[in-house]
């Protein structure tokens, strides 16, 4: 299981939100929606952010919001919020313009997926074609390598 996770369905596409949490919160939705987890989820990983700082800005414009596995992940899920003004997660210059949210059922199982988005984000050509990206199916394209 990889990147084919994150379907058209699973990534949504705003011009701004008003805080980081807000930003967890909307981009968490599709998982919650379809079932992936429960509303506790987000709030653990909204938790998590306060509690450790913005550890979950791995580069500039990237963040990929989780938590601990826990009883309320029912499945291993991936979404995207692609932001066109990105939002602060701290206040000295830790922000993201793709919000990501992963949830694990274990320890284990998504460690394949956050590598290979790790991978896949290491590539600045790539993270501008998403950042420059304006439909869900032209990003579904650009994680797919077409």
């Amino acid at each position: 299981m990889s990147l084919e996770i994150l379907s058209a369905d699973k990534v949504q596409i705003q011009d701004q939100v008003s805080s980081w949490d807000e930003a967890i919160t909307i981009a968490a939705m599709p998982l919650l929606d379809q079932g992936y987890f429960e509303q506790s989820y987000i709030d653990a990983m909204i938790k998590s952010v306060e509690k450790l700082g913005p550890y979950i800005v791995i580069a500039p414009e990237i963040a990929i919001a989780h938590a601990r596995p826990n009883d309320d992940v029912h499945q291993v899920g991936l979404s995207l919020l692609k932001l066109n003004q990105h939002v602060g997660f701290s206040k000295d210059g830790h922000y993201a313009s793709l919000i990501f949210v992963l949830s694990a059922v274990d320890n284990q199982g998504h460690l394949e997926i956050l590598r290979s988005l790790a991978t896949t984000l290491g590539n600045q050509d790539i993270v501008e074609k998403l950042l420059a990206s304006k439909e869900k199916n032209e990003i579904i394209k650009i994680f797919k390598g077409e």
